[in-house]
């Protein structure tokens, strides 16, 4: 009779072992999967900075569109938001974040930029309207009305249009490009019209 007990505890407690040995199994080949899946994905950084109006994501070597738009529109700001005396802090701060072949090239259009604000007494407000994003290509059209000041009279009025060509370098989003790509001047005296 203890034999048969026991040998039904001993059947008992290998299926036991056979059951728990499984879930064991189960479970390592799950955590296996989930490591090599970690490896081959990128982490997804969600960014809510509170100067900004809304939030964003980096993944990898991608950028989302709404992070592509608000650095265009700050870059922007810094780039044709500009006094004789400002141009060249902001203009600081802007090269930082350009690619090093295109360094020169900016560097030698915030001097000209320079010496023709300080030349005329001028500045510029950019106000921008329509903002055009390609996330595939990096790139991203900002439209909107630049107006040039001697002091506090408007002295010319455009609807411009300016491209940004982004450069993904590590996970970093430089500026590789900023041109002029549209331009509808309105000459001194047609922008004094519509002031009247």
């Amino acid at each position: 009779m203890d034999l048969r007990i026991n040998q039904h505890r001993l059947k008992d407690l290998k299926f036991q072992r056979d059951v728990i040995a499984g879930v064991c199994a189960i479970l390592l080949g799950i955590n296996v999967i989930q490591s090599l899946w970690l490896f081959f994905r990128h982490e997804r950084i969600i960014i809510t900075p509170p100067q900004l109006a809304q939030g964003f994501w980096v993944e990898g070597n991608r950028f989302s569109p709404q992070y592509l738009e608000e650095m265009a529109l700050h870059y922007a700001h810094f780039l044709l938001d500009v006094t004789e005396k400002t141009v060249l802090y902001q203009g600081d701060i802007i090269l930082r974040y350009v690619v090093p072949e295109a360094y020169g090239a900016f560097k030698a259009k915030l001097l000209a930029d320079e010496k023709r604000l300080r030349r005329n007494h001028l500045s510029t407000r950019f106000a921008p309207s329509d903002v055009m994003v390609s996330p595939e290509h990096l790139s991203v059209e900002i439209t909107g009305e630049l107006m040039s000041y001697v002091g506090d009279k408007r002295i010319s009025q455009a609807r411009e249009t300016y491209r940004f060509q982004f450069h993904n370098q590590s996970g970093r989003l430089l500026i590789k490009s900023f041109t002029l790509v549209k331009s509808d001047q309105k000459a001194e005296h047609e922008a004094n019209l519509e002031e009247s």
